[in-house]
């Protein structure tokens, strides 16, 4: 792993296309890729994928977590957890194409079933929105699965004793459940960033299909793509760097307030 990120990042100083002499150009690329109005867009893109489905996320797989602790559900958690959980199993190709079927505008499920014509895949005011709805139904089931290993970790008698107290079951949850699952809740916020800063394959294949995905949809993801495949290698790699960056600021600061969270927990 070292030597290709190690690599990578000389690269990113570099104009080399992968034969020939490479040139030394220092910040060249950053700077063209930081006046570059698409790259600001796709970073744009990037967050709006991430924000948008973050909450459906976080908020759907928990309560599907707290409902698969119920005693009906406990009998049921092996046919529902599969069920639930099968979306990330499936190939996000297969995923994308299915969901690119759904909302077609001419013959799409959606459509069809609400006797509209919207071309949910063509209009930049739609287009986005149908990448969160397909990474809303493959997160879902996995993030749920964090968030049973995390309950499972808090003892049983600590909520038979507020209901003995009188507590109702929201109070439990709001009161109990969540400040002990505060640590599971930033891992997963974290591990949410990384992967939906990385996204590309959900917007390429569901938008773009075998075309060229339009500058409104693009993550940033594809300005490397699309650089590799011109052979602007040095190019491609200090987007790379730059996306680097991001991710880690981000999860520098959840490790930053996870560990502030605990502090105060400690006092």
């Amino acid at each position: 792993f070292a030597i290709p990120a190690l690599y990578s990042l000389a690269l990113s100083f570099l104009n080399y296309k992968g034969y020939g002499q490479a040139k030394f150009v220092g910040g060249g690329n950053y700077e063209a890729l930081l006046s570059y109005s698409a790259f600001w867009k796709a970073i744009k893109n990037t967050v709006f994928y991430f924000l948008a489905h973050l909450i459906p996320v976080m908020a759907g797989a928990f309560l599907i977590a707290l409902a698969m602790q119920t005693k009906f559900m406990r009998r049921m958690q092996k046919i529902f957890k599969p069920i639930i959980f099968l979306p990330q199993i499936v190939p996000v190709m297969a995923t994308a194409l299915t969901f690119r079927i759904i909302f077609s505008k001419n013959t799409g499920a959606v459509n069809q079933f609400f006797g509209s014509s919207i071309a949910w895949l063509e209009d930049t005011a739609w287009m986005r929105w149908c990448v969160v709805v397909l990474v809303v139904w493959r997160s879902v089931g996995w993030f749920m699965v964090i968030f049973l290993a995390g309950l499972t970790t808090i003892s049983s008698d600590i909520n038979e004793a507020a209901i003995i107290d009188g507590a109702s079951g929201f109070q439990v949850v709001k009161k109990i459940t969540m400040p002990l699952m505060k640590p599971i809740f930033l891992f997963a916020f974290v591990m949410d960033a990384i992967s939906s800063f990385k996204i590309y394959t959900e917007p390429n294949i569901l938008i773009a299909g075998t075309g060229t995905l339009p500058t409104d949809a693009a993550p940033v993801m594809s300005i490397i793509a699309n650089n590799i495949r011109s052979g602007n290698f040095g190019m491609a790699s200090a987007a790379g760097w730059i996306l680097f960056a991001l991710i880690l600021v981000i999860s520098l600061a959840e490790m930053a307030l996870l560990k502030n969270k605990d502090e105060e927990g400690g006092r």
